[in-house]
């Protein structure tokens, strides 16, 4: 076949693979599991309430870091010129969403470990004592220190959608409702994470906390079903991409991990779950895996659904 006249089926749309949708969700692990550790933190402190050692501020520490790192080590590997990362660090252009993103990511990332190594103080001054005076500092200012975190966090979740809604060619993701279903979405697999790892590794007991943060699944999950139909909404009304949009959810494999990944594992099984179970089921450990487990893969299924889709249905 002629390459210069052949049929158009021979061009692969997808310019941004797994690798950016992982690096996406993985930023929206960070960033969600940091909002949701500090509010309970700040909800804990208002009542007067010990804060100290509660298995998900610990879980949100261990993810925060971990997660937001490993999302960054794919993006490096995905560039064309991995070694010359570090030419984003130094040349800034104020008009690009990804410039404000390389300045949000370099103030969370480290902030995010002197979250981790307050949470962890006594185990890490056992094993490097050389750094009490920076901890002390980091303590006293710990208040403002959380406020800045937040701040950030919030920047980041939003961001991940920005970058991808300022694709102007792809209708799917040109939409202001984006950067919302994302930070939304956050929310979602920043809980679902730490009531996980909190229950697999630092929980003692059925209460410590999880259950608080399990009750915020519900509102989540609502603003989250919410942005998925506003932005869906509203793409059917807007000429052209509302063909896009019908196309991504009705036809294709794509449409199969929206309804199945997204709606089903995502937004309804863990509301149902949680509805409807037992009520000695509900605080039980294995409740909380499995549920937690099916938000995290639905908000993993819904990045790669608006990463594909967005870029496969543009017409």
């Amino acid at each position: 076949m002629n390459n210069i006249w052949g049929s158009m089926e021979q061009y692969d749309p997808v310019v941004w693979n797994w690798i950016i949708a992982v690096y996406l969700f993985m930023a929206g692990l960070s960033a969600g599991s940091m909002l949701v550790a500090i509010g309970l933190k700040w909800y804990k402190q208002s009542r007067g309430l010990p804060c100290e050692g509660l298995p998900v501020l610990k879980a949100a520490a261990v993810l925060g870091p971990v997660a937001i790192c490993l999302g960054m080590a794919l993006l490096v590997l995905d560039l064309t010129k991995p070694f010359h990362f570090y030419l984003i660090l130094i040349n800034y252009n104020l008009t690009s969403v990804m410039s404000w993103g390389v300045i949000a990511l370099l103030l969370y990332i480290p902030l995010v470990f002197v979250f981790a190594a307050l949470e962890f103080e006594k185990p890490l001054l056992k094993a490097l004592p050389q750094l009490t005076g920076m901890l002390k500092v980091c303590r006293q200012a710990e208040a403002s220190l959380n406020k800045l975190i937040f701040a950030l966090a919030l920047g980041v979740g939003v961001y991940t959608g920005f970058l991808l809604s300022a694709m102007i060619s792809y209708p799917i993701l040109n939409t202001a409702v984006l950067p919302a279903l994302f930070l939304a979405s956050a929310l979602s697999v920043g809980s679902a994470g730490n009531i996980l790892v909190a229950t697999l590794f630092f929980s003692k007991k059925e209460s410590d906390c999880i259950e608080q943060v399990h009750r915020i699944e519900y509102p989540v999950a609502f603003n989250e079903a919410l942005c998925l139909v506003l932005l869906f909404v509203g793409l059917n009304f807007s000429g052209p991409a509302a063909q896009a949009a019908t196309a991504a959810i009705t036809t294709g494999a794509w449409a199969g991990v929206f309804w199945i990944g997204v709606v089903g594992l995502g937004l309804a099984v863990p509301v149902l779950a949680s509805t409807f179970a037992p009520k000695s089921w509900k605080h039980s450990k294995g409740f909380l895996v499995a549920v937690s487990s099916c938000t995290i893969l639905g908000v993993l299924a819904l990045r790669h659904f608006v990463v594909y889709a967005g870029q496969s249905y543009i017409s």
